[in-house]
């Protein structure tokens, strides 16, 4: 343990960069092995550093004891009492390290035994800044030696073999052989690694069944154990076999075992199977490649900042929109490539506080002075422990887009019309000078009031733009808009949603249309239609009616409110004949005096003639028919009355030719008759002449 802990600190103390304190720092933790607890602590005695090894020991979270400048809970009352903690770090401070053991206290409350090492932690000028703590749990190694002393009867090779296993750490494989190779001590390390039990190895002279074929056919074995023999100890790595066949890579220490005098009598073999960090290490390197292969790929400029704000690594993107060369971004100042440095400082330092920044408006000045408007988007990236080590950020080139976005402005800005953009939560965003204007408001006293509170009718306003947000958006909606000065503005709102490039909704457009004077023209319009005496109704292309005039709601005995959204034919004697005449003003644009009878609801029915033509939109489309009719009942009568008065005459007048007829025979008769009497009375005198001759 001494030995592995001794190594540990070597490459510890060797591993400090020039880089300053703080790279200092993330370099002893890196280095340190993850075997142990590892602690560091500024001069205050404030932790600053957890590592998985002392999360394993001790039982605390990290978030539980870093910060914290009281660390009592780690030791015992007794050396807490006593001052033991404060005299230690005074001891490595003077000594430059402190190495021995010591108790310590769980989170459960358990005591046990640890072999620390404390050694200073320095600045690059050497002025101290810390305490660097390196232990180990070696409670089950101090019960194995005292039940080892207690069986023990001699001393001597048995004795300094079984001292040297037990000075090795339990997690390791451990093998002893003797001089010949036959295995001597087979731990649960070596059972674990390999799948032997110690009865299938101990005192075997051959240990080939641990070798690949190769290393034994070029006599490897043989050559690391008189190497080791030879210097002392060989150390490195080498490939092994388990029980089933399996090949793995392990790290091997082989020290020679010597007796009292110094003579060699065997060797011991401590050795661990590396291959998992060769594969992870492997892997890293190929994530590394594949991530910088990334990053290199990335238009965008990419950097990373340290928490300093200096830059520690760019992109070839973050190289051409600055004109700067790599090695010389790295280590100046982030905020020094932008038009509004103090505004890119603060940015970086809103990440480190709140963990990151979106959509983060800042303008790159390239070396030729060339500006680029970008949105960054940044968040802190941390080392295995959770130690913030710097902001990654990466910046969107929206220069384009801001262009594009001032054209925008200038077309909605152009717009007669209010225009406003509305949030889901219904406040203004924005507004042209059209909104202004109407409302009497000034821009930035509209951006973040209610959309509804500007209308004579808020809750109808607010379920306006709910209706947008439901079903995308709403077509010729009615409100009217009050000026601060009390004039009343009628418009027609036509608004639908806008997204984001994902497609998220972020708010409402709206556009309004001006109608108050179309509104009055359409109230005196509306004023004529209803001072008709005559009937007057307009129908859909489905033949509904969508609006009729006081005659209309006389003449069927039905209110308006009935009549509309029903059918035409319905109120007609001769339904069919109804449908195809509205019909036929579809189809010809237009009908004259079509004769129909409406029914009233009491039954009474009434003669009219309908003139018809259809309705346009102002892009000529169709829209329905308008009609009017005219009230030809007394017409009617008038009509009948004439032809029965007609055809009184016309049948007294064949009377007066009958009895004109029957008069004048009658006269004729006469005539002929006094004809034939005055003849006779002729016929007469004559006969009496000739008879008085």
């Amino acid at each position: 343990m001494k030995t592995l802990t001794k190594s540990v600190q070597t490459r510890v103390d060797a591993a400090v960069p020039p880089q300053g304190e703080q790279s200092a720092f993330l370099q002893n933790i890196l280095e340190s092995s993850t075997e142990y607890s590892i602690i560091g602590k500024d001069l205050t005695g404030e932790i600053q550093l957890w590592n998985a090894g002392a999360r394993r020991v001790y039982g605390y979270e990290a978030d539980e004891v870093i910060g914290k400048a009281n660390s009592a809970m780690l030791h015992t009352p007794e050396d807490i009492a006593a001052g033991k903690p404060a005299q230690l770090m005074a001891a490595a401070m003077q000594a430059g390290k402190w190495e021995g053991t010591i108790a310590r206290v769980r989170k459960s409350g358990e005591e046990f035994t640890a072999r620390v090492v404390i050694t200073p932690r320095r600045d690059v000028d050497g002025k101290p800044i810390g305490f660097l703590l390196i232990s180990k749990d070696i409670s089950d190694e101090i019960r194995l030696t005292e039940e080892l002393k207690a069986t023990q009867v001699a001393q001597g090779e048995q004795s300094a073999f079984l001292q040297n296993v037990l000075e090795s750490s339990t997690e390791y494989s451990i093998i002893g052989k003797d001089l010949t190779g036959k295995i001597q001590l087979w731990n649960a390390g070596a059972r674990r690694l390999y799948g032997y039990e110690p009865e299938e190895v101990i005192g075997k002279a051959n240990s080939a069944m641990l070798h690949t074929p190769d290393d034994i056919a070029i006599g490897k074995p043989e050559q690391v154990m008189a190497a080791a023999l030879q210097m002392g100890k060989w150390e490195g790595t080498i490939r092994r076999v388990r029980k089933s066949g399996e090949n793995f890579t392990a790290r091997v220490v082989i020290t020679p075992r010597r007796d009292s005098s110094g003579k060699p009598i065997g060797f011991l073999l401590i050795s661990k199977d590396i291959s998992d960090e060769i594969r992870l290490t492997e892997e890293l390197k190929a994530t590394q490649f594949y991530a910088r292969s990334l990053i290199e790929a990335s238009l965008d400029p990419l950097v990373t900042i340290s928490p300093e704000g200096k830059i520690t690594d760019v992109n070839e993107g973050s190289i051409k929109v600055t004109g700067v060369a790599r090695e010389k971004l790295i280590g100046t100042d982030f905020s020094d490539y932008f038009t509004e440095p103090d505004k890119a400082r603060e940015g970086y330092q809103q990440v480190f506080s709140k963990g990151a920044v979106t959509d983060y408006p800042l303008t790159i000045r390239h070396r030729d002075g060339k500006l680029t408007d970008v949105l960054y988007n940044a968040s802190v990236y941390k080392d295995a422990q959770g130690g913030v080590l710097g902001v990654f950020a990466a910046a969107r080139d929206v220069t384009a887009q801001k262009q594009a976005s001032q054209y925008a402005r200038s077309l909605i800005e152009a717009s007669l019309d209010p225009l406003v953009t509305i949030s889901p939560e219904g406040k203004i965003t924005d507004v042209n000078e059209g909104s202004i204007k109407v409302t009497g408001v000034a821009r930035e006293k509209l951006i973040g009031a209610d959309f509804s509170d500007y209308f004579t009718e808020p809750e109808k306003a607010r379920e306006g733009y709910e209706r947008v947000f439901a079903e995308g958006f709403v077509t010729d909606y009615p409100l009217t808009i009050r000026h601060k000065d009390g004039s009343l503005t009628d418009v027609l709102y036509n608004a639908s949603v806008y997204k984001d490039a994902r497609g998220n909704v972020l708010g409402v457009f709206a556009a309004a249309r001006d109608v108050t004077v179309q509104k009055q023209a359409s109230q005196y319009a509306r004023s004529l239609i209803e001072a008709s005496l005559d009937p007057l109704v307009t129908i859909s292309t489905e033949g509904k009616i969508t609006d009729v005039n006081a005659a209309s709601a006389e003449i069927t005995g039905l209110a308006r409110e009935r009549l509309i959204g029903t059918d035409f034919s319905d109120y007609f004697t001769a339904p069919e004949k109804a449908r195809e005449g509205y019909k036929q003003v579809f189809e010809r644009g237009l009908v004259s005096n079509y004769p129909l009878t409406i029914r009233h609801r009491d039954g009474k029915l009434t003669d009219v003639l309908y003139n018809a033509s259809v309705y346009k939109d102002t892009l000529g489309k169709v829209l329905g028919v308008f009609a009017a009719a005219r009230d030809v009942t007394a017409q009617k009568k008038a009509e009948a009355a004439v032809a029965e008065q007609r055809t009184n005459e016309l049948e007294r007048l064949a009377e007066l030719e009958r009895f004109q007829r029957l008069t004048v025979g009658r006269e004729l008769k006469m005539i002929e008759l006094k004809k034939e009497i005055a003849e006779k009375k002729k016929e007469i005198d004559e006969l009496r002449r000739a008879a008085a001759d």
